[in-house]
């Protein structure tokens, strides 16, 4: 994924901070050195090694979550890693102490406190926070990063789907580009666009879905300003499917639900396909370098986002996708072409997969009737499967609000 240029150092704090980031960096590493030496040391010291993380919690008097991360900790030789996995500061202190009663030196569980106390300072100056501190360590760590992004996504999912009073089990956003039969220099577009398991969570709230399709000619969507073919594909819900009332507004078609239906156990799919004949370019423009996007925003607090691309062997000949998460709260929808949106690009630890080059194969354990779908969708538009070749993400607990981008580059005009 490509993102704007980063600092020199992961753990380089804010320009405001009280060290240079190697500084810091050395300074985290000597205090994850100290601690891990220490608490490796205690536990060597308390009888009835190797510890279990039962056994371990009722001899500290802590409970087994904070017993196994502190082994899982203590096992690790990265100075890092023992900062990343060690357990809420206050349990360990205790652990500490209750140590002692157990045969450990107390000279040994005091020194090892004292590395607790500095890693303690260490947070408050340098980061301020446990999670700030985390975040730092994250970026050097294979496994820790992915980790706490999980987690942070699944912090904002939850918070979102209370506030908004609606969510998804899964979201799908894929698009089909082709040559068009109506223009030779354009490509025909079709979205499947859907929501699996989606429950309102309290009464009064709004749940809609919407599809931007009148977005200029930069490659994110339609050109032309019709409104789109709509087809909803209610045989292939898994659950009821949603009743959807739909309306035009501006450059988008809205989809909501009625509000008198749906409560926190009752859960509804929903599918719809839009066709935008010659919607993007199939050749380069003037623009060195410019490049044409699909993109996907869940319009609502989703567990997972499914986003894939099919392209005909004459779309984007050659072209790998590049993958951009933008963040839109500031400036809305981002065109990948605009520098000035650079900024907004959000830089997480997701790839692109491919898929190969047969868009019949295609699977997707959350989306029950997917290949049916597609089987369908080829049918209706002609499509020879073995003619696409196909991309993937798939994004745990997207963010709402941030819009998920793949581009492709334009083969150059024939005859260039």
């Amino acid at each position: 994924m490509t993102s704007p240029a980063s600092p020199s150092s992961p753990l380089e704090p804010a320009p405001d901070g009280p060290g240079s980031g190697a500084d810091l960096e050395q300074r985290i590493r000597d205090t994850g050195e100290a601690l891990g030496a220490g608490l490796r040391g205690v536990l060597e010291a308390l009888p009835g090694a190797p510890h279990r993380p039962n056994r371990l919690a009722r001899d500290l008097g802590v409970n087994r979550a904070v017993a196994s991360r502190l082994l899982q900790a203590t096992a690790s030789r990265d100075p890092l890693e023992v900062l990343h996995l060690l357990p809420g500061l206050e349990p360990v202190r205790r652990a500490l102490r209750a140590s002692v009663a157990h045969g450990v030196p107390r000279e040994l569980a005091r020194s090892t406190e004292a590395a607790v106390d500095a890693f303690d300072r260490l947070i408050r100056e340098e980061a301020g926070t446990r999670a700030a501190l985390d975040a730092l360590i994250s970026a050097e760590l294979p496994g820790a990063r992915e980790r706490f992004e999980l987690a942070s996504k699944y912090s904002v999912f939850k918070g979102l789907s209370q506030l908004k009073g609606v969510q998804a089990e899964h979201w799908l956003g894929t698009a089909v580009v082709w040559p068009s039969a109506e223009d030779g220099e354009r490509l025909d577009l079709v979205w499947l666009n859907g929501a699996v398991a989606m429950q309102r969570l309290r009464p009064g709230v709004t749940a809609r879905f919407g599809y931007r399709y009148r977005s200029g000619d930069a490659g994110d969507g339609a050109a032309r300003d019709e409104v789109p073919t709509i087809e909803t594909l209610d045989r292939f819900c898994v659950n009821p499917p949603a009743k959807l009332e739909v309306r035009a507004a501006g450059d988008a078609v809205h989809y909501t639900l009625p509000d008198d239906i749906l409560g926190p156990k009752q859960v509804v799919d929903m599918f719809v396909v839009d066709h935008h004949p010659a919607a993007m370019r199939r050749y380069a423009s003037g623009e060195a370098g410019a490049r044409s996007a699909l993109f996907v925003e869940p319009a609502m607090p989703v567990a997972s986002l499914l986003f894939d691309v099919f392209l005909h062997r004459d779309a984007f000949p050659g072209s790998d996708p590049e993958l951009v998460v933008f963040d839109t709260g500031y400036d809305g929808i981002a065109n990948v072409n605009d520098r000035s949106r650079d900024i907004d690009r959000v830089d997480l630890d997701e790839s692109v997969e491919f898929l190969g080059a047969d868009l019949a194969r295609a699977h997707a354990p959350e989306i029950a009737n997917y290949p049916a779908m597609l089987v369908h969708l080829g049918e209706r538009y002609g499509w020879e499967p073995a003619a696409f070749r196909g991309y993937r993400t798939r994004i745990r607990y997207p963010v709402y609000g941030w819009q998920v981008s793949m581009s492709f580059a334009p083969a150059p005009p024939p005859g260039t």
